[in-house]
């Protein structure tokens, strides 16, 4: 494993995003990530104008960008939301806009929602992770802040099995975001 400040971190994961060819697996685990992503959707949403959130969030630039990349992948990409009650305004958010209204309506990826307390037996890492097929795993570090901070990196024969033994548990009990 490596160690990486935030810029050789978001680097790597461009590097190994843009690499993967059969799948990609990410597990979220921050419940409010709105120091990364504020949004004018989201800043309408917070301010209860789900109307003007939903039009903002459709011309979102940053949202539409990310779709496009995923759609552009030749790997198939899940990501697994870990949630705990009662919902953030910022997960209700992500749930509602970018899910539903734009990543899960394009087919960008599959995305799926697990509680945490189904979980509690598992050792979870604080901070958000992702598996590039089945090989590399990326995991951010995140600040008091919010703010990305740096990553871990274990690349090629380096052991992952913990990795993707989360994977497999989180997959079980995975709940998917449907449309609205």
């Amino acid at each position: 494993m490596q160690l990486l400040d935030a810029p050789a971190a978001r680097q790597v994961f461009n590097e190994l995003f843009d690499t993967a060819r059969t799948s990609m697996f990410k597990v979220e685990v921050l419940q409010d990530y709105s120091a990364i992503d504020d949004s004018p959707s989201l800043r309408a949403w917070t301010k209860g104008d789900k109307q003007l959130a939903r039009k903002r969030a459709t011309h979102d630039k940053a949202i539409i960008a990310w779709r496009n990349r995923c759609l552009a992948s030749p790997a198939d990409i899940i990501r697994i939301h870990i949630i705990k009650e009662p919902l953030t305004p910022y997960l209700e958010w992500e749930i509602e806009m970018p899910y539903k209204e734009s990543i899960l309506k394009y087919k960008a990826e599959d995305v799926r929602l697990v509680h945490a307390e189904e979980f509690s037996q598992l050792s979870i890492p604080d901070g958000d992770f992702w598996i590039f097929d089945d090989a590399q795993v990326l995991e951010w570090i995140y600040g008091d802040d919010g703010l990305i901070i740096g990553g871990k990196v274990w690349k090629d024969n380096e052991d992952i099995t913990s990795f993707l033994n989360l994977k497999k548990e989180l997959l079980i009990n995975a709940e998917s975001v449907t449309g609205p």
